[in-house]
């Protein structure tokens, strides 16, 4: 495989635990997985980081990666970026404002949430839409795990992913300018952390893709904040401070509820998520066999970031709670029309994205369609069954392996067992 580029990951792999069990060799959508002498490799060209693979292990081979609360002692004023999955995490007892409170008391000198947008970014999508009527269905980008699947395996869909930062880079680049300008703290000094749900949104901090690069300083997952927020629960209660929640918005963790909050009646929109359910999706849209909507959210998690793998609570627990905290907590409105003029003068715009050269036969052209011509050869001699038990996913994906150096046809445990039993019988 030819390919320069070197890919960040917020994901682990620790070889000296696996098991060779073939669990996240399975589950992963892009097959960026192998077990080679009986340890777990991992492609990084293919990797999305949807966290399948953290879910199905076991045994602490692959486990996620974030930023720690140690990285805020490097900036002087910090601010944090409340994912709206955050709010799902507590329980109806300790309250959403208690938990923002908390937060403050670890350290923050500003919480912002991601909810706090929701509105006005829905109105962005729908100016968005205006704007670009020749493409639909427009795909939201707001998933970091889904933009990376198009990039490697739906290249043709790129040109209709929402060229827009998500909500959560939209209000840092937002606050950071109001903080230079109306504060006047000079930019090094601002530290600026996303509070996370998932280890692609880490990933998306430390390696934008298209995206404005250094708009954040850290991703934390939201496991690590919860610890460190449990420690100070009780002076966060005693707090007898006002402070502004914005319930409202926390639909956007939700999908099917971010989906409608875009939906003004005169657009028609999906909510997709688990990744199996997207990339379905997905290639009905490559083939055209998809009913005409304007607008598709798109989730890797089951549920929408209430499931990522950085969260604490059980996905429907803290979806639940999100929906009773929207229909009975008070809620803030927030509008400020320097994020309208933001939009319109497209400081939020990102660039748009070119697919990933996965698997990059040769750059000599004959080279390219005799090793093409091999792998099909080989694919034809295997079993089909697809089992995984050689240690790649696939048969077809073994015989590429075989043909880039990475595998032998002794690898297949059928094609051996067969041979195995022929020199049997001719003895």
């Amino acid at each position: 495989m030819e390919n320069d580029k070197k890919y960040f990951h917020a994901l682990q792999v620790k070889t000296q635990k696996c098991v060779a069990c073939m669990k996240c060799v399975r589950v992963c959508p892009t097959k960026a997985l192998r077990i080679r002498e009986g340890k777990v490799q991992l492609d990084d060209t293919r990797c999305i980081d949807c966290g399948r693979c953290i879910t199905a292990c076991k045994y602490g081979a692959l486990i996620p990666w974030s930023d720690t609360m140690e990285i805020t002692k490097n900036k002087k004023y910090k601010v944090a970026i409340l994912s709206t999955a955050f709010a799902g995490q507590f329980s109806d007892k300790v309250g959403y404002p208690t938990a923002k409170k908390a937060i403050y008391h670890l350290g923050f000198d500003e919480v912002l949430e991601e909810s706090m947008i929701t509105e006005q970014y829905s109105w962005m999508i729908r100016k968005y839409l205006k704007e670009y009527p020749q493409t639909r269905p427009v795909l939201s980008s707001n998933c970091p795990a889904v933009v990376r699947l198009i990039q490697v395996r739906f290249p043709s869909l790129l040109p209709n992913l929402l060229h827009l930062e998500s909500p959560m880079s939209v209000l840092a680049v937002y606050y950071r300018q109001k903080l230079v300008n109306e504060k006047n703290i000079p930019d090094d000094d601002i530290g600026i952390y996303q509070i996370v749900p998932c280890i692609s949104q880490v990933t998306a901090v430390h390696q934008p893709e298209g995206n404005i690069a250094d708009i954040e300083n850290g991703a934390i997952s939201i496991q690590e904040v919860f610890g460190h927020a449990l420690e100070v629960l009780p002076e966060a209660a005693s707090d007898e401070r006002e402070i502004d929640v914005y319930t409202k918005g926390l639909s956007l963790s939700v999908s099917r509820m971010e989906a409608s909050e875009n939906d003004d009646g005169n657009i028609r929109t999906l909510a997709v998520s688990g990744i199996s359910n997207v990339i379905e999706i997905l290639l009905k849209i490559e083939n055209q066999q998809i009913d005409p909507y304007d607008f598709i959210v798109f989730h890797s998690c089951i549920g929408g970031c209430v499931g990522g793998v950085l969260n604490i609570e059980n996905p429907f627990i803290a979806a639940s709670r999100i929906r009773h905290i929207i229909s009975k907590g008070k809620d803030t409105k927030f509008e400020d029309k320097r994020i309208s003029e933001m939009f319109d003068n497209g400081d939020f715009d990102v660039t748009p994205l070119a697919g990933r050269s996965i698997m990059k036969l040769s750059s000599d052209i004959k080279t390219a369609l005799e090793k093409m011509k091999r792998i099909h050869q080989i694919n034809a001699t295997l079993p089909g069954l697809d089992c995984s038990a050689c240690g790649s996913p696939t048969c077809l994906t073994l015989a590429e392996d075989i043909v880039e150096g990475k595998a032998t046809l002794e690898d297949c445990i059928v094609l051996l067992r067969k041979k195995v039993k022929h020199r049997k019988n001719n003895y």
